[in-house]
């Protein structure tokens, strides 16, 4: 028996700019440091990603 899963229940490999700073535990203005020392990001239409692979590959290097 094959499950499928809801067409809502998608994982995304991403966090937002938010849940990036929840992850980090860091302020907005400590987020945007970060980015400024390196750590990657990248711009979907207006919004500001961070690719889930990239965050911790990021925190193990530094």
């Amino acid at each position: 028996m094959s499950r499928k899963k809801p067409k809502g229940d998608i994982e995304r490999i991403f966090f937002t700019f938010a849940e990036a700073q929840e992850f980090l535990g860091v302020s907005h203005q400590t987020l945007y440091k970060l980015m400024s020392q390196g750590l990657p990001s990248h711009k979907i239409g207006k919004k500001r990603v961070f690719l889930k692979e990239d965050v911790i590959r990021w925190i193990k290097e530094h």
